[in-house]
């Protein structure tokens, strides 16, 4: 039964959603911003609806991934009523969180996670063009869980926020590729131009940057985060069981909210 919990948790992007939440959180809490539960809300149905919907097309099986795609195929049916479901709750608390123009700027994020894996033109995917993945991914989780949430409940912008919020998603995205390197070889994902090792050096690196920059500033909460994050990307250098990537990594975005408190 437990086993089963946390396959649905996982697996139906409940664990991903809670993610997204809880980078929204970090933002509310470092722009020293009243957190709106109604945006929270919004956030965790709308990554659900997002994450859901590529869930719903049509797929290889991944040995690296086979639970994960077995579950899918085996819940088919319930994974369309979660995608209604939370297509019909983002809309409605689209309504409560969302100004006019927050909701127009929006669509063009809305439509890169619609088109992320259906043909435009019957030709190209965008997920398909080479180096593109990756940035799809950060752009809508930046702009959704950092940028907007700003644009709404302050007068400014912190970009170096933006920033760190952008490198992070990028950080904990790539081993997600490197662990579909031979699964992804017509995406031509980052791990797949430069190789697993050079994308090990590159997430480290970034790391290692970001962890200087916040130690030299004073964020000794944050530093801590980051270096529990490479402490926990440390295995992603080898292949690993997919719950390492879901579970573990996934809920680096669960913590890092405590870490800014």
């Amino acid at each position: 039964m437990t086993r089963k919990l946390i396959d649905l948790i996982l697996f139906a992007n409940i664990w991903i959603s809670l993610g997204a939440v809880g980078v929204s959180m970090t933002t509310f809490i470092l722009c020293n911003i009243k957190i709106d539960i109604y945006y929270l809300i919004l956030v965790f149905f709308a990554t659900l609806f997002g994450y859901n919907l590529q869930n719903l097309s049509s797929r290889t099986l991944n040995k690296d991934r086979s639970k994960q795609m077995v579950w899918i195929q085996s819940n088919f049916s319930f994974l369309k009523m979660i995608v209604l479901v939370s297509l019909f709750f983002t809309i409605l608390f689209s309504f409560y969180s969302l100004s006019w123009k927050a909701a127009a700027l929006s669509i063009p994020f809305l439509l890169l996670v619609v088109c992320y894996r259906v043909s435009i033109f019957r030709k190209v995917k965008f997920r398909t063009i080479p180096g593109l993945k990756i940035f799809i991914i950060v752009i809508c989780w930046s702009w959704t869980c950092c940028l907007l949430p700003q644009l709404l409940f302050t007068s400014q912008i912190s970009w170096p926020l933006v920033l760190f919020i952008s490198f992070y998603i990028f950080i904990i995205t790539i081993p997600f590729d490197v662990r579909d390197l031979s699964f992804d070889e017509q995406i031509k994902t980052i791990p797949q131009m430069i190789g697993r090792q050079n994308s090990f050096l590159l997430i480290i690196s970034i790391l290692i940057l970001l962890l200087s920059f916040t130690v030299f500033n004073n964020y000794f909460k944050i530093s801590i985060f980051l270096f529990l994050t490479i402490l926990v990307l440390i295995p992603s250098k080898n292949k690993n069981n997919e719950y390492y990537y879901l579970l573990i990594i996934d809920g680096l975005l669960i913590l890092m909210p405590i870490f800014v408190l």
